[in-house]
């Protein structure tokens, strides 16, 4: 669309009324004139980081976005707003939720400012899906700008990504590569410049979008740094202002159809497991109901796995590219999909697809030779998980398609990764780490599952988390296990010991406890529902020990009615005699504190313990602290 073309078209929100005065000096202090207040206002939202090497070229795309507006016609004012790298998240909690931030921001500054139109750019795990809650939201004329994969690193000959970095961590402990070794794969394993180059929730989401229809065909197959992304860029910013001149706004790209398109992609890519939490939310904001347990079920059966980008074969996202990428994907999945959805280039995807052949049929395969019969993702049920699990099957090794074993339960991340350091975990169990769900945590099990990769146990052992895991997670690493935890499910039920066993061909998963035994458990209330800590206190002097005891009492009482504590919900029983009351002529009274077994709740009790035992009037009394000693 030219200048001209343009000329007819006006912003929706005049500012020029009397009853617009401030707003207008307002904005003339920004520096805008008269003449530019008058074109469409379009949005250009980016989510350039300096400190996340997906996001730290998007200025130029930006730029480039900017100038197609502006050559289009329109005023093109540019936002910033949040994201965050996972990875270099201390703590996971903090990443679901800046999702969800990153759709508020978007819907603030755009809604206050009354824009006419919007671009948006991003590129990693949280950021695309929020861009697509946000178009929904919004429904404004929208066109959105993934920003492209980084090239592979190079190491000694080898391409390498980021997700080498974890195996061989384990793999330097171990003592079977050096320092140096390491070292040198840090330097180079992450060039920057776009997502990760790998099949991860970023790139899969970047697909997701273009497959849906709000990107531009072939924007998820395009490097960041590329000048084929800057004329992509461009060519956003002018397709934005003809979907505003036609009203064309984000709900009618984002359909039942288009966003059941997405998901039979993803089998075929061997994408993410955690689209099965992003896509629900995209489609909730565009006012679109669907039964996604089931449409994964059925696609996960009809739709074959066609790609062996990493981790599903030995392949990464550039070769991808090259071998047709995205559009050669669509083409080939034509019969399974409604080809009459909308991209955001006016198009059709069947229109959009036309020509786009496989050009390497060893990074894409076609229909007729897939790499698996069945999609990537494959949804368990059972009496472990009666609300399913889900798992990346493409990335499982073949001897651990279906396991039988004695349960490792870890309730923290942090007894789970010092057990594997420790090598306390054996092969042929099945780890689970529980209490990273969403009501629980929202924690990740990624950095488990990462440096297993590196060690021996690998294809020994499998991982269930009520939690999240990684978008480029491989080997038998089971996600999203509901109900979680934290709603006394029979996930939290299992005990060390317990015998699981999963058949992912046949989608099943089961502990060998009866309904009857979990609902008892439950009942109890006692370990693994919930955690016992036992505070023992023993002296010479029967008074001397109780008033220990009661003194501690009224401490805990005291910490856990602070702000930083109250959710930790502890319950305080005692102090009581032992049921060992006096050994060697040594009384025993106890504090019993009933709870989940929390790092914050350990870290109060020892430093109130420190207290207590400089406190002069328990000198005599010695403390300790037990967790769960009933188990």
């Amino acid at each position: 669309m030219s200048s001209n073309e343009c000329a007819g078209l006006q912003t929706q929100y005049d500012v020029f009324s009397l009853d617009k005065a401030e707003t207008l000096a307002l904005l003339h202090g920004c520096g805008f004139s008269y003449e530019e207040l008058k074109k469409p206002r379009v949005a250009v939202f980016n989510t350039l980081n300096p400190m996340n090497p997906g996001h730290i070229h998007q200025g130029a795309i930006a730029k480039a976005v900017a100038e197609g507006v502006r050559e289009a016609g329109g005023l093109p004012v540019e936002f910033n707003g949040t994201n965050l790298c996972d990875s270099m998240l201390e703590n996971q909690k903090y990443t679901l939720p800046s999702r969800d931030l990153l759709v508020n921001d978007i819907d603030l500054m755009v809604s206050y400012h009354r824009m006419d139109a919007l671009v948006m750019i991003g590129t990693c795990d949280k950021v695309l899906p929020a861009l697509l809650m946000a178009a929904g939201r919004l429904n404004l004329p929208t066109v959105i700008v993934t920003g492209g994969y980084m090239k592979p690193g190079n190491y000694r000959g080898e391409n390498v990504d980021f997700i080498d970095i974890g195996p061989n961590k384990t793999r330097l402990r171990d003592g079977k590569i050096t320092q140096a070794d390491f070292d040198e794969l840090v330097d180079v394993s992450v060039p920057g410049g776009g997502a990760c180059c790998m099949m991860g929730t970023g790139n899969t989401m970047a697909i997701i979008t273009e497959v849906i229809g709000m990107s531009m065909p072939g924007n998820s197959s395009t490097p960041g740094r590329s000048q084929e992304m800057q004329e992509l860029a461009k060519a956003a910013g002018k397709q934005v202002m003809k979907l505003y001149a036609k009203k064309i706004t984000a709900r009618q790209i984002i359909t039942k159809e288009s966003i059941t398109n997405a998901i039979k992609t993803c089998m075929a890519i061997g994408g993410s497991g955690n689209t099965i939490i992003h896509v629900p939310a995209v489609a909730t904001e565009s006012g679109i109901e669907m039964n996604f347990s089931d449409i994964y079920a059925a696609a996960s059966f009809e739709i074959p796995l066609l790609v062996g980008v990493r981790p599903n074969g030995p392949y990464n996202m550039d070769q991808y590219a090259k071998a047709g990428g995205t559009q050669a994907i669509l083409h080939e999945l034509r019969k399974h999909l409604d080809t009459n959805c909308m991209s955001v280039n006016e198009k059709t995807i069947g229109e959009n697809i036309s020509g786009h052949e496989i050009l390497a049929p060893s990074i894409i395969h076609p229909l007729s030779n897939p790499l698996d019969n069945q999609g990537g993702l494959a949804l368990m049920r059972g009496n472990l998980v009666p609300d399913g699990t889900y798992i990346k099957q493409s990335a499982v090794p073949e001897c651990l398609m279906k396991l039988r074993g004695p349960a490792h339960v870890f309730n923290n991340m942090d007894d789970a990764n010092n057990a594997l350091l420790n090598h306390e975990i054996k092969a042929g169990e099945i780890v689970i780490i529980r209490y990273l769900g969403p009501k629980a945590s929202y924690d990740s099990a990624y950095w488990f599952t990462s440096q297993l990769k590196g060690s021996d146990l690998y294809t020994k052992v499998a991982v269930i988390t009520d939690g999240c895991l990684s978008g480029a997670a491989s080997g038998a690493s089971f996600q999203f296990a509901a109900p979680e935890a934290a709603l006394n499910s029979p996930l939290a039920a299992v005990r060390n010991g317990d015998i699981i066993e999963y058949d992912i061909h046949a989608r099943t998963m089961n502990v060998e406890l009866t309904d009857e035994e979990i609902q008892q458990r439950r009942l109890r209330g006692y370990p693994p529902f919930l955690d016992l800590l036992v505070l023992t206190a023993s002296g010479l002097e029967e008074s001397a020990v109780l008033h220990t005891c009661l003194r501690l009492r009224q401490a805990l009482e005291k910490a856990l009615t602070a702000p930083e504590y109250r959710d930790l919900e502890v319950q305080l029983l005692g102090p009581a005699p032992a049921a060992v009351a006096k050994i060697n002529d040594r009384y025993r009274y106890r504090l019993t504190m009933r709870g989940k077994n929390q790092k914050r709740l350990r870290e109060l009790v020892a430093h109130l313990l420190r207290q207590a035992q400089r406190d002069p009037r328990n000198r005599g009394v010695s403390l300790f602290a037990d967790i769960n000693p009933i188990d």
